[in-house]
């Protein structure tokens, strides 16, 4: 392993046990027994660093959900059936990688700060490099979307889930719990709250 995977791997955890202000350059130098002139031979300042940080976590995250989604696309007969597979994906991710879990929803505490706006735009910024059919405008090209809702709210709607549904999870939520959670929202969204008459 060389010193910028060193670097890599102590501000992961560092970022893991503390928010983006309180984090430490100098912790995550000492836990990667290196020197400050190594650091800042890799990284501009910690704020470069837990971009990068972030934007590996999404890379990483993304490419699991896409491998779940090539696996499974015949079953993918409408846009709730993607929803699911994809949430479900996004959980068992979380599963197999812990820290990546507890850094993506110690980030998720970071909205309205500064750091956080910097974070999405740069993860916006790869989003839009991708063109394959995987991606979720891709998917949307695809899916029957209802003729009276417009295809550019509904692409924002569902991205806005996608991002936000960590935290209907609570710490203690094991596998279970969270899909049914998820059957829950979609079928809130496939059919309402409203009492049927």
């Amino acid at each position: 392993m060389n010193k910028r995977d060193d670097i890599v791997d102590a501000a992961r955890f560092e970022f893991c046990q503390y928010d983006f202000e309180s984090a430490s350059v100098n912790r995550i130098i000492k836990a990667a027994n290196t020197s400050k002139g190594n650091f800042y031979h890799f990284f501009s300042n910690k704020e470069d660093l837990y971009i990068e940080l972030m934007k590996e976590a999404w890379r990483k995250k993304t490419d699991a959900m896409h491998a779940e989604y090539n696996l499974h696309a015949n079953e993918c007969r409408d846009i709730f059936e993607w929803l699911k597979l994809q949430v479900m994906a996004g959980i068992k991710f979380s599963h197999k990688n812990p820290e990546l879990y507890q850094l993506s929803r110690r980030f998720a505490k970071e909205s309205g700060n500064t750091i956080y706006v910097r974070v999405m735009e740069e993860i916006q910024k790869e989003q839009e490099q991708q063109k394959d059919a995987d991606s979720l405008k891709g998917i949307f090209q695809m899916m029957d979307i209802r003729d009276d809702i417009p295809k550019d709210f509904a692409l924002e709607f569902i991205s806005f889930l996608m991002n936000n549904i960590n935290d209907m999870m609570k710490e203690n939520d094991d596998i279970n719990d969270m899909e049914k959670k998820i059957r829950m929202t979609i079928e809130i969204l496939k059919n309402g709250l409203s009492q049927k008459e």
